[in-house]
């Protein structure tokens, strides 16, 4: 799975995820994972652990479901389980 497909899931169901999630899902670093990319909404469902929040992104680059959005996945087992299953 790319990092572009994870990204659409947790868009389409609303769902955050945490950094080091994803990358250790894609087998990248966590501070690797979105270079080159530019921020926007879509990215906005991956976020920092501590915060719930996308890390450098201004109110406008934010998703406005995200803060109503429920639990954060913070870890590679539970975004895998979820990615089988995204509801």
């Amino acid at each position: 799975m790319s990092l572009e497909e994870i990204v659409d899931l947790l868009d389409r169901h609303g769902r955050r995820a945490t950094y080091g999630a994803v990358a250790s899902v894609l087998g990248h670093s966590p501070r690797s994972l979105l270079r080159g990319r530019e921020r926007g909404r879509q990215y906005s469902w991956i976020v920092n652990r501590e915060t719930g929040m996308p890390t450098g992104y201004t109110e406008e680059m934010i998703d406005p479901r995200l803060k109503e959005s429920g639990p954060v996945i913070v870890s590679d087992g539970e975004l895998r389980t979820w990615l089988e299953n995204p509801a």
